[in-house]
């Protein structure tokens, strides 16, 4: 089984090596009502090696921004059409805006999606995948042909 290391806010932390765990873990911040940006990450060597950036707590979209193989991207749920305007969710304790591209897919999927990552470490095929919004959160400290550096 993998382990997860979810964070938020800068200070959250929690190992998660479940779906269920990740599930309850991500429901809870939901439920608080305040949009927040959770990394859900694996490890190896001490690097990043795969998972998802998810938001949680805004009452109708969440998003998925996935990084991995096949591709990266954010998951878009079939049928939802794009918000009307930029969401910010807290990432690290600074408000960041997602656009309307980035935000096509409800709370109650996102944590599928997610619990999906955490259960098989691979990327769900239950949602399409817009790979051309993908981008490291920080594209340009990041080497093109590296993009765990």
């Amino acid at each position: 089984m993998t382990t997860y290391e979810a964070t938020w806010l800068g200070t959250g932390h929690a190992l998660v090596e479940t779906p269920d765990e990740v599930g309850a873990l991500l429901f809870a911040l939901h439920e608080a009502g305040q949009p927040v940006v959770v990394d859900v990450f694996r490890y190896h060597d001490g690097r990043p090696a795969g998972g998802t950036q998810v938001g949680v707590g805004h009452p109708e979209r969440s998003f998925v921004l996935y990084f991995g193989p096949p591709e990266g991207g954010y998951a878009v749920e079939p049928g939802i059409p794009a918000w009307d305007g930029d969401i910010e969710f807290s990432y690290g304790g600074q408000a960041t805006e997602y656009h309307p591209a980035e935000t096509r897919i409800t709370p109650a999927r996102a944590v599928e999606v997610v619990r999906e990552v955490v259960g098989t470490d691979k990327r769900p095929t239950s949602v399409n995948w817009d790979e051309q919004g993908a981008a490291p959160v920080d594209a340009e400290s990041v080497a093109a042909d590296d993009p765990w550096a």
